[in-house]
Formats: structure tokens, C-alpha cells, sequence
């Protein structure tokens, strides 16, 4: 009997899970019928409750969805505005080729519930059916002309920030204990775009074309007082101080203004100032590598370029070596000096390429200056100098300046300037010429080069004293004076010069091989100093009544000494002194019939 009992149970109980079984399966196939049938009828159609700026779109395809929000944009008018204050701008949106687009609306609403993502696609369908979605319409604009525009307004609502500045009076000012007065900022404001875009990008997306108020970012440079305080005692510790920066070539000096300029209001230095600054003194002495060239025609070099290396400032490293200077002036130096860090390139023809001279190189370097010459002088000094140009000295000869210049007269191009003659100083053809074999001379000693004969002037001219020791000058007059060198190099020597009128000066530049010849130059000695004798006035009926007319300057007498050594690997070339006796000279006026 419980056998049969427990049979029938069994029984029972099987016919009930298979029961929940086919309810189960059942269900199961049902849903997914449903959602079959649900997708195949959405297959190309949006699904429901999806909206488009409050317009429904569900239930249509793509195609429909288009019209529908074509419709419903034909009845919005575009327009935005910005403001602030009482200033309005109408931003013109046709100028900026903006444009709804329909079609591409249409289709980001067909995507919701289909992003290929199945949970959230399935949230996507629920939410729309339930509460539905919104779409923003999407929209185009050139942002470039969008960009432009807003620039325009930008710059009417801009108002540049005044920076705090330091000020060094050469005294201490009344009322003051310091010379150093620092000037409180003011603050400025500009437009603040990344804001200004995002709410105009909101307004295009939401079609809520309400007026803009344009938002502004306030510049504040002003200083608290503790930063005005600790920026001024900084400042004074840089009263009477300097920072020298050099190269080979040239020197620059930053005095107590120019470092006090480069202060930070807040710490430091301010590397933004000292980074323009640099970039400009770059701009000074970068150049470029310079090939040589040379072209050697009839005994003479007809054209001839030296080869140059290229120099570069390396900023990064200046930069940081004015920091760390200007700091050791801050902590209590008085005085700092910065080589500059220099990155030099190589230039692909080098002078001892181009020719078979032996000429490498700059051996000697004369340089001389003619401020306050007249223009007739000028043109004898660039005309005897450029005869000279390009003469080739050959190893062992002996250079003539007179031989090697020529005849001096009108008829060869000179012009009348002062000369002296015959206890005179007059006008006479070829007046500045004694410029030329001034400067040749100096280069010659600068070469260390044997000097067979020179000459002084008569007296002291001024023109040989501008940037120069007394003494180092040469006289020519062909046939009773001239200046004779001698090439003692086992290469050619080649002349070059150069006039700069602008800087009133002459060069001459001596180019062969270096021997590793020393030359040392002592300083002028000078001595029996005379002074002029008292001006001299001569009548000249050639002159209007009552004028005068100076035609000489008076000068004081001087005996005047240097020394010339030269040495090579210990090896003596020369060990001479040139003596120079200037007499003193009277000032000589013409002077006209006197009126009656």
C-alpha cells in the first residue's frame, strides 16, 4: 500500500515539473516572438518614443523622420546674440554658413537602441518606450568664419592688463628711503571663449536662441603689498651692479636698471623676459657659414672672399647663465662676466681650398677712423685703398706702398684735401692718402712683419689718434717718403680693404699662413710736449671784407716712442722702437680786407 502511495506522488510530481516546463518554454518562445515581431516591424523604422526637439519621430523611417524634422526646423529662425552691459552683437549666422541638418538627425535618432551594445541598447528601448528620448538636431558651421567673428567682438571687449613696473631713480626721490619706486598693475579682462563656445554651442543644439552674456575672465597682475615689499628690497640689491656678457668679437653690459627689469614680482626671475631679450641678442650675432672663394687674374686677386665660420648663440644655455649670475649679484656680487656659449659650423669651402697660394688665413688687421673728414678726403682714402685691394705679396719680396699705388695727381682720379707740405697744411691732390699707409702700417705691426722704412707725419693729426695710441702713423709723399714691408712668410700675403663709410672707418686685413709668430706692442711713451705756437692770421684780398677762413689747425709738439717685438719658438724677428718728433703747430687763419 506505500508502495502505491509513493508511486502515485511520483507521478504527481512528474506531471507538475513538466507542467512548469512547457509554461516556462512557452513564455520563453512567446517573448521572443514578441520581440521578434517587435524588431521586425521597427526593421527600418525609429523606435517609439523617440523626439526631436519635442517633436515624435518614433515609428518612422528614416525618410519620414526627415520631413518631419525638416518641418519642424522651417519654423525656427536662427539668430543669436551677445551682450554684456549696454554693448550688443548680432552674430550673423548666414556668415558663418551655418545649417541645420535633417537627415542627419534623423538617422542619430534611427541609431538609439541600436548601437550594437545589447544591455544598453535594451535600456536605450525601454527608457524611450516608458519616457522617452530627446534627440538635439544636428547642425554645421564653418568655424573658421565662426572663429573670425567672435575675434572681432572679442577685441571690442578687450582691455590689456598693466603690468606692475619697477622704476631706479638716479637719486633717492623726496619722502622716499629708496631709489627704487614700483608702479601697482591694472587689471584688464578678456572673453573667456572655451566658456562663450560651450554656451553657443548649447544654444545651436537646443535651438533656445536666447541673448548670450558674454562671459569675461578678469587679468590681475596687481601686486599684494608683501609682493611690492620683497620685490623692492630685491631691486636694491641690484643697485650699482652689472652683468658683462662677451664673445670674441664683443661685449655687452647690463647695468642695475637692465637687471632689475628682469626680476619676477613673484620669485626669480622672470625667464620670459630674459628669453626675448636673448632671442635679440642672437639676432646680433648669428651668421651663417661663408664659403670661400678667390679668383686670381693678371697678378692680382680680382675677387676674393675669406672663409668664415658660422656662429649661433646657444639660448637655452644663455638664459640659464644669466640666471645663475644675476643670483650671485643678488646674494652680494658686484660684478659678473658670462662668455657666451657660441656653437660654431664648419663651412664647406675653406680658404686654402680655392687657391694654391697658401693663403689660409688672417695673419694682421690695421683698422683706422676718418670722423670729421670732408668728402674729398673720403673719396682719395676709398680710391687709393681700393688700388691696393688684392695685391699678392710673394714669399721674400719687398712691398712698396708708393710703387704699389702709383702716380697720386687729378689726372688719376684724386681730389683736393688737405696735405702737408713745406711747413703747411694746404690743399693738395691726394689729401687722406696718408690714411692708407696709416692703416697698412698698423696691420703690418699687427702681423709681425718686417717694417724696412716709414715715416711720421710733421705734426700731431687728429684723424690718427681717433681710437689709437699716439705714434702709430705712416707718412707717404713719392719719391722723399714711403712705407716698405717685407714678406718673410713662406706664403703669398694678400692685401684686402675695406671703407665704411657709415662708421667712418678703413680696414686693411692681411691674409697668408700663420707661422705662430708673437707680436707685442708696447703702449706710446711720450715726452718734451710743446704747446702750439699762437694762432696766425694772414690778409687775403680774395675773401669777402670782414671774414676769416681757417686753412690750418695748431697741434702740440711731442716726442713719441713704442716698442716692436716679434718672436717665433723663441727665435727673435724683430726687437726695434719707432720714434716719432712732432713739432707743434700754429692754427692758421685767412682773414679779408677789413671794412672801411
Amino acid at each position: 500500500m506505500k508502495k502505491k502511495v509513493q508511486a502515485l506522488n511520483s507521478a504527481k510530481n512528474n506531471l507538475f515539473q513538466k507542467l512548469i516546463t512547457w509554461f516556462v518554454g512557452s513564455f520563453i518562445a512567446l517573448v521572443v516572438l514578441l520581440f521578434a515581431c517587435y524588431h521586425l516591424a521597427y526593421w527600418h523604422k525609429i523606435y517609439p518614443g523617440i523626439k526631436i526637439l519635442g517633436y515624435s519621430v518614433g515609428n518612422q523611417t528614416v525618410a519620414q523622420a526627415t520631413k518631419t524634422i525638416e518641418a519642424s526646423l522651417a519654423q525656427i529662425q536662427p539668430q543669436l546674440e551677445l551682450k554684456t552691459g549696454k554693448q550688443r552683437w548680432d552674430l550673423d549666422l548666414t556668415k558663418i554658413e551655418f545649417t541645420y541638418q535633417a537627415n542627419a538627425t534623423a538617422r542619430k535618432a534611427y541609431q538609439v537602441g541600436r548601437e550594437g551594445k545589447t544591455f544598453n541598447d535594451f535600456q536605450s528601448k525601454i527608457r524611450s518606450w516608458l519616457k522617452g528620448t530627446n534627440i538635439n538636431p544636428e547642425y554645421t558651421f564653418n568655424q573658421n568664419l565662426f572663429d573670425s567673428q567672435i575675434a572681432t567682438i572679442s577685441t571690442q571687449i578687450y582691455i590689456p592688463a598693466i603690468e606692475p613696473t619697477i622704476k631706479v631713480s638716479e637719486a633717492t626721490p623726496s619722502g622716499q628711503t629708496s631709489r627704487i619706486t614700483i608702479e601697482q598693475g591694472k587689471d584688464g579682462q578678456e572673453v573667456d571663449k572655451r566658456k562663450l563656445f560651450s554656451l553657443i554651442n548649447y544654444q545651436f543644439a537646443t535651438a533656445n536662441f536666447q541673448a548670450v552674456d558674454l562671459p569675461l575672465i578678469k587679468i590681475s597682475p596687481t601686486l599684494t603689498p608683501q609682493q611690492i615689499e620683497n620685490t623692492r628690497q630685491r631691486a636694491e640689491k641690484f643697485l650699482d651692479k652689472k652683468l658683462i656678457l662677451t664673445t670674441e668679437q664683443a661685449n655687452w653690459e647690463l647695468k642695475e636698471e637692465d637687471l632689475i627689469e628682469f626680476l619676477s614680482f613673484t620669485n626669480g626671475f622672470d625667464q620670459d623676459k630674459i628669453a626675448s631679450w636673448s632671442a635679440s641678442l642672437a639676432i646680433s650675432i648669428n651668421r651663417s657659414p661663408q664659403n670661400a672663394t678667390f679668383q686670381f687674374s693678371g697678378g692680382k686677386v680680382v675677387e676674393f672672399r675669406p672663409a668664415q665660420e658660422g656662429e649661433n648663440l646657444d639660448q637655452k644655455k644663455t638664459i640659464n647663465l644669466m640666471a645663475q649670475n644675476m643670483a650671485k649679484l643678488e646674494q652680494g656680487e658686484k660684478e659678473m662676466t658670462i662668455k657666451l656659449p657660441i656653437i660654431t659650423t664648419s663651412p664647406a669651402i675653406r680658404t686654402a681650398d680655392v687657391n694654391t697660394l697658401g693663403i689660409k688665413e688672417i695673419i694682421g688687421k690695421g683698422i683706422s677712423y676718418f670722423r670729421g673728414s670732408i668728402s674729398s678726403r673720403v673719396h682719395n682714402i676709398q680710391l687709393a685703398s681700393s688700388k691696393l685691394n688684392g695685391i699678392l705679396i710673394p714669399p721674400g719680396e719687398t712691398f712698396s706702398f708708393n710703387q704699389s699705388l702709383g702716380e697720386v695727381s687729378q689726372l688719376t682720379g684724386y681730389k683736393e684735401a688737405y696735405i702737408i707740405k713745406e711747413g703747411r697744411t694746404i690743399l693738395g691732390d691726394g689729401g687722406g692718402v696718408c690714411q692708407v699707409s696709416t692703416t697698412l702700417f698698423r696691420a703690418v705691426l699687427n702681423a709681425g712683419l718686417p717694417i724696412l722704412e716709414r715715416h711720421a707725419h710733421a705734426y700731431r693729426v687728429s684723424y690718427y689718434e681717433q681710437s689709437s695710441d699716439v705714434g702709430l702713423d705712416a707718412t707717404v709723399f713719392d719719391p722723399t717718403a714711403d712705407l716698405k714691408i717685407k714678406n718673410d712668410t713662406p706664403t703669398h700675403i694678400l692685401i684686402q680693404t675695406q671703407v665704411d663709410t657709415k662708421k667712418n672707418t678703413l680696414t686693411f686685413e692681411l691674409y697668408g699662413t700663420s707661422d705662430g709668430r708673437k707680436i707685442t706692442l708696447s703702449k706710446s711713451r711720450i715726452w718734451d710736449q710743446t704747446p702750439p705756437p699762437p694762432d696766425l692770421y694772414q690778409d687775403d684780398p680774395t675773401l669777402p671784407p670782414g671774414t676769416t677762413k681757417q686753412i690750418d689747425w695748431k697741434a702740440w709738439g711731442a716726442k713719441v716712442a713704442f716698442d716692436y717685438h716679434v718672436e717665433r719658438n723663441g727665435e727673435i724677428l724683430q726687437n726695434r722702437t719707432f720714434y716719432s718728433n712732432y713739432r707743434s703747430w700754429q692754427a692758421i687763419y685767412l682773414r679779408g680786407p677789413a671794412t672801411q
